[in-house]
């Protein structure tokens, strides 16, 4: 029976590698190796996490991997503890694995050693390249592809996730899994699908059923109550789902300025090497890195519902003028639109529900080309690039009754029409 990966990598971080490690963290040897016991398996289920149904490499590992050299041998590399790449390249390496989860997992692995958060925080920058980069020429030198190291990983996703430490759940990582008989199931169902002689339009049976139960429901088994006992239930039921949408909406971290724009939460700062070998920093909340992440990630489809929303882009009141702030947004999309030439865009223009609805369409519209032309100003082919208006539907916030919900709902967002 082979080694597990994670296995392989606690016999890789020999005694001299943690005492090299521990030497450039300036901490003691028996807690840096505390912190590795507990960062390995994080570092493992991240990459998992990300990487569940991929079958070649992100750019962002290829990146790291040809910091390390492409040679098969086992070394670590010890050489690159504490020189500045290492550092950049951890930076940037911790926000595609983790994205937004960062902040949470440092608190889980800084309350589950002898380390506080900052050095945890380190320690984690320094040891996770480190991972991709022997990662990356173990694979080599056993003959495995990208997929094949991903398959092992899966395989290994138990012991894995045995070695988290304690508070670090599996969902941080995006490790959840489906219940095995319901995975049954679903396949067993699948298959009788393919099989299957189509004989009959079964959806049309399942929603005349549904209905049948809605109205057995509503008048059937309530045929005793009064009808105000029902329209009672119906305006819970409709109340219920008014307020979720609104809790969706107030979840979104940000506050109100002076001037009634929303500024967004944009999380911790991470630097982010493009596929062009410029580096970005970004936030871990932003849209540059979201965006980043969703072009990067070739098991994600592109379709026509995954919107990113601009978040630092802003007008002038009832006008399709930019503020000066909003110049440093567009500098950023029009830099990723050129370190991934393949990449389109849709830019999609929404406005809040004040005034006429015609009046808002005219002017989502503007807002749309006004965007369209400053990234075409900035050296985007225009053939790349498509707007649209869509005035007050769609909204972000649907309560849309007060100024912070309605300055969200006045937005640029950009959906990939091609990666």
């Amino acid at each position: 029976m082979s080694q597990s990966i994670l296995h392989v990598l606690k016999d890789a971080f020999t005694d001299k590698a943690i005492q090299a490690i521990s030497g450039n963290l300036g901490e003691d040897v028996e807690k840096t190796k505390s912190g590795l016991s507990a960062m390995l398996p994080t570092i493992l289920g991240g990459i998992l996490g990300k990487n569940a149904n991929a079958t070649t490499a992100p750019n962002w590992w290829n990146s790291v991997a040809n910091l390390f050299g492409g040679d098969d041998d086992d070394d670590l590399k010890l050489g690159l503890i504490g020189d500045p790449k290492l550092a950049e390249a951890g930076k940037g390496l911790l926000g595609n694995l983790f994205g937004g989860n960062l902040d949470s997992i440092l608190g889980s692995l800084a309350g589950a050693t002898a380390l506080g958060k900052e050095k945890s925080g380190k320690l984690l920058t320094t040891v996770a390249p480190m991972v991709i980069g022997f990662l990356s020429r173990w694979t080599k030198k056993k003959g495995l592809s990208f997929g094949g190291l991903i398959s092992k990983l899966t395989e290994d996703k138990s012991e894995i996730l045995g070695a988290l430490p304690a508070g670090l759940g599996s969902g941080m990582l995006g490790l959840v899994d489906k219940p095995k008989e319901v995975y049954k199931e679903t396949t067993r169902k699948v298959e009788e699908v393919k099989t299957a002689k189509p004989k009959f339009n079964w959806s049309w049976l399942l929603l005349l059923l549904g209905l049948l139960i809605l109205l057995w429901l509503l008048f059937g088994r309530g045929c005793n109550r009064s009808r105000d006992d029902i329209e009672e239930q119906a305006t819970e039921v409709v109340t219920d789902i008014d307020q979720t949408a609104t809790d969706v909406a107030q979840s979104i971290k940000g506050s109100l300025n002076d001037a009634g724009d929303w500024i967004y939460d944009l999380g911790a700062t991470i630097k982010k090497r493009l596929l062009d070998g410029n580096e970005m920093e970004i936030g871990v909340n932003s849209v540059e890195f979201k965006l980043l992440e969703f072009i990067e990630d070739t098991s994600l489809p592109i379709d026509k519902t995954t919107w990113f929303t601009l978040d630092r882009l802003f007008f002038e009141t009832g006008s399709s003028t930019f503020k000066p702030e909003s110049q440093d947004q567009l500098d950023r999309i029009a830099a990723i639109m050129k370190a991934y030439p393949s990449v389109t865009l849709k830019l999609g223009g929404y406005t809040d529900n004040t005034g006429s609805y015609d009046l808002n369409m005219a002017l989502s519209s503007e807002r749309a080309e006004a965007a369209k032309a400053q990234l075409i100003n900035r050296g985007i082919a225009a053939n790349r690039l498509e707007a649209e208006g869509y005035g007050p539907e769609h909204p972000v916030c649907p309560a849309n009754d007060t100024p912070e919900c309605r300055a969200r709902n006045r937005r640029i967002d950009v959906r990939v029409t091609a990666k």
